[in-house]
């Protein structure tokens, strides 16, 4: 995806710092460490090109994506797709499956493949019995010719 800005939206993390109800003190502290003097906002404001593994922490302590990070505050979020740090596509009208229609589906194949394995099972039988049938047919086909 392209990105809209080469520099963080301050308008959206301190959204998103509202959303979460915190201050940019505690988000420094969740960035840097409890013991830290720095103010990422501040940073931000002043010196806007921020290094990556900066941006990388600011994304992991606010839990956004890095692109949503480099978007205009403008722009309709409905249409982006967003990815989160483990691969989940969080706008995506597919990423809105139930977990519970997914552990009845894989419930139902479960049982199918119980069922599958039942069937071969059955089969397995039928073969085996067929088999010393017809052992036994050629067996006493044989002794009907020896015996004549």
């Amino acid at each position: 995806m392209a990105l809209e800005r080469i520099n963080p939206n301050l308008e959206y993390i301190q959204d998103v710092l509202k959303e979460r109800n915190l201050t940019p003190r505690q988000l420094s502290k969740l960035i840097f460490g409890e013991g830290t003097h720095r103010d990422i906002v501040k940073e931000i404001t002043t010196k806007p090109d921020v290094r990556a593994s900066t941006v990388v922490k600011l994304c992991r302590a606010l839990e956004i994506s890095m692109d949503s990070l480099y978007q205009n505050s403008d722009t309709d979020k409905k249409e982006i797709q967003t990815i989160n740090g483990i691969g989940i596509v969080n706008n995506s009208p597919n990423a809105k499956v139930d977990l519970v229609d997914l552990r009845a589906e894989n419930k139902a194949l479960k049982m199918v493949i119980e069922e599958k394995d039942k069937r071969l099972a059955e089969q397995q039988k039928y073969i085996d019995q067929l088999g010393k049938r017809l052992d036994l047919v050629l067996q006493l086909g044989h002794n009907s010719d020896t015996g004549m």
